[in-house]
């Protein structure tokens, strides 16, 4: 071999080893570098002889790398998830923002009125309740509902760094193609991207594919192109107008928008948009089914009774249906082309008032369909009763009503009411939330004590001949009917029932209004005859039903008239406090309602902290993993160091042992 060959193959290992021992001292000093990727070089022989560094390769693997952005999305998803459900948690538990506590506080304050319903002291107290107790639904639904800002300013948030990151990846894709291009390594660019992506992934699930020339695309949401080689399209949040307190998300590509919200599960994004869904709507619902049911059941007990000014009851709290209260009950889309003078939805029925949201949609003129967003049942036309008379149209739960012009629907306990001047527009689609903003518009309407209906509005009179062990009490059922609305204090007609001598033991009602001569009353169980008696039976006098026990006997009387100045009476006091424990509602109590809020959102937090917990524990393991594989072993490193500086060293004396050799050549 000639010294020109020798000094040729110490040049080549001097240059080839020279850069080895850069790319080690690259590794070195970025081993603390977040999201650095180890390198490591490949020698190759030159034919004949000789060798080349033929690349300097990023330590990497592909599956590893899709894997640790997929746990990282799902971690933090999870994590600012459960974040918020621990707020919510805190406010519905604590004493000081409980509904709970403030409801036994009022009815505690109810039960000194049923022990003495002529003070004004207790009278004064229980208003005073009633407003403490107004204020602490109103407070809950602010602190609750002011999650919808904090989760509006987190999505913009969340989707400007999204653009950011996408456009930062877009650029890089353009900077690797070109240094790919000509030649040199792109390893730290690379480097630079992952990061980018790993932030993206952090904010939004996402797929990537990697293409022959080093870039990478990006999709999210069922396969929107969030990043194509070397361009980015943008996600952006818009106010939802069948929904204005929160924003949705959608991709603008090439000019064209795709809702995406109901797409993205992961990411803080997915997380924040899956919370509101599953916890924070339904909470406010709920809430706000509570708020309606105890102002309502409140006001019609209230209102069957007597106040001291010998009237009967005004409401206690705001009528759930006032016009205001049910037209904000639904919400059109700002792209309607309809027009509705009436689009309102009442509360129609506690028992069956569930807390369900539906979007309402007219398929056609004369067609709509109505889905339930929280059950995601969807009702047609054909799966609900058609109502066929249009002069009085009697619509139950699971009927409605419709022609050209009207329509009306009733369904979970609320009636929605619409008429229109143009026909129903098909594409018109409307939001209905017959509970969400119940717990912010419960409000206390009366301001004076007096006015507490207590008493029960008919007096009971036991006739004092009376042999058996009958007992009557009277339950008022329509406040409207005849028999209270038509003269003020009084009852009319007053009516005295008479047990008679017959086997069974039958009774007659008669009408009192003139006591020397009573008339038999129809009381609408068929001709003016002798009925038969059943201990516990309910007798409907026409506003007001009457139950008689245990055992009266032929020639006993009951009468019943106004209650004038009967303010000493507790009985309706009594069937007000009497509420606290009933069945208000289908699931329960109003309390029983209450606590089974604060179970589910209980429930929910501590199931997505154990989730929380596991997800970053699956992070963490992945990031071990791909360190071990991808990350700067400083041992290994330091015996690299040593490897290819020898390794320099040895090709430096080959260049000098040919110089000599050289030099002796030319001497001869």
């Amino acid at each position: 071999m000639s010294s020109f060959n020798l000094l040729s193959l110490g040049t080549q290992a001097v240059r080839a080893n020279q850069t080895a021992l850069g790319v080690v001292g690259q590794n070195i000093s970025n081993v603390n570098t977040e999201g650095y990727t180890r390198q490591v070089v490949h020698f190759n022989s030159v034919v004949p002889s000789g060798v080349k560094l033929e690349d300097v390769e990023r330590v990497t693997n592909g599956y590893l790398t899709q894997q640790f952005w997929t746990d990282s999305s799902n971690y933090h998803a999870s994590d600012i998830y459960t974040d918020m459900a621990f707020e919510v948690d805190g406010l519905l538990g604590k004493d000081i923002t409980s509904v709970t506590t403030a409801m036994d506080l009022y009815f505690g304050t109810m039960q000194n009125a049923v022990d003495d319903p002529t003070s004004m002291a207790h009278r004064e107290l229980l208003l005073q309740q009633s407003s403490t107790l107004e204020g602490r639904f109103n407070s809950l639904y602010d602190n609750i509902n002011d999650q919808h800002s904090k989760i509006n300013y987190r999505l913009d948030t969340a989707v400007d760094q999204v653009n950011a990151y996408a456009k930062s990846v877009s650029e890089l894709n353009d900077q690797i193609r070109i240094v790919t291009l000509s030649g040199d390594s792109a390893n730290e660019l690379i480097d630079q991207r992952d990061r980018a992506v790993e932030e993206i992934a952090k904010r939004i699930d996402i797929q990537t594919i990697d293409s022959d020339d080093n870039m990478i695309d990006i999709r999210i949401a069922h396969g929107q192109p969030l990043v194509v080689g070397l361009s980015a399209n943008e996600l952006y949040t818009y106010r939802n107008s069948l929904d204005p307190v929160g924003r949705d998300i959608a991709i603008d590509i090439a000019g064209t928008k795709s809702v995406v919200s109901d797409q993205i599960s992961g990411g803080t994004l997915g997380g924040l948009l899956s919370y509101r869904r599953e916890v924070l709507n339904p909470t406010l619902n709920e809430l706000g089914r509570v708020a309606i049911a105890f102002s309502e059941s409140m006001n019609t007990v209230q209102k069957a009774g007597m106040d001291l000014r010998n009237d009967l009851g005004d409401d206690l709290f705001q009528d759930v249906n006032s016009s205001r209260l049910m037209y904000s009950r639904i919400q059109g889309d700002e792209k309607n082309r309809g027009t509705y003078p009436i689009a309102q939805v009442e509360i129609s029925d506690l028992s069956k008032l569930t807390s369900d949201e539906y979007e309402l949609d007219f398929v056609s003129y004369d067609e709509f369909r109505l889905k339930n967003l929280t059950t995601g049942e969807v009702h047609t036309q054909d799966s609900l009763q058609r109502v066929q008379n249009p002069v009085n149209p009697h619509v139950t739960e699971g009927s409605y009503f419709m022609d050209d012009d009207n329509l009306v629907l009733e369904i979970g306990g609320s009636r929605l009411t619409m008429t229109t001047t143009s026909r129903f527009v098909p594409g018109d689609t409307f939001r209905i939330q017959p509970t969400r903003m119940g717990a912010e518009q419960i409000s206390v309407e009366m301001t004076d004590p007096q006015k507490l209906a207590l008493a029960n509005p008919v007096r009971i009179n036991t006739g004092i001949d009376n042999m058996g062990t009958g007992e009557a009490s009277v339950v008022v059922t329509d406040v409207n009917d005849k028999s209270f609305t038509t003269t003020a204090h009084a009852l009319t007609p007053p009516v005295e029932i008479v047990f008679n001598g017959a086997d069974p033991l039958t009774y007659t009602a008669f009408d009192m209004t003139d006591p020397a001569s009573p008339q038999p009353l129809d009381i609408g169980h068929g001709p003016m005859e002798d009925l038969t008696f059943v201990a516990g039976k309910a007798i409907e006098l026409g506003g007001y039903a009457v139950t008689i026990v245990n055992d009266p006997h032929a020639g006993d009387t009951f009468s019943f008239e106004y209650n004038l100045d009967g303010f000493s009476d507790n009985r309706n006091a009594l069937a007000m406090s009497n509420l606290q424990k009933a069945d208000v509602l289908d699931t329960g109590s109003y309390q029983d309602v209450y606590s089974g809020i604060l179970e589910r959102v209980a429930g929910t937090t501590s199931r997505s902290k154990i989730v929380t917990e596991s997800q970053k524990s699956v992070l963490d393991a992945t990031i071990e993993v791909r360190s071990s594989i991808s990350g700067v072993n400083m041992d290994e490193e330091a015996a690299k160091l040593v490897q290819f500086q020898q390794a320099y060293q040895a090709s430096a004396q080959i260049i000098s042992v040919s110089q000599k050799l050289f030099d002796t050549i030319l001497n001869i």
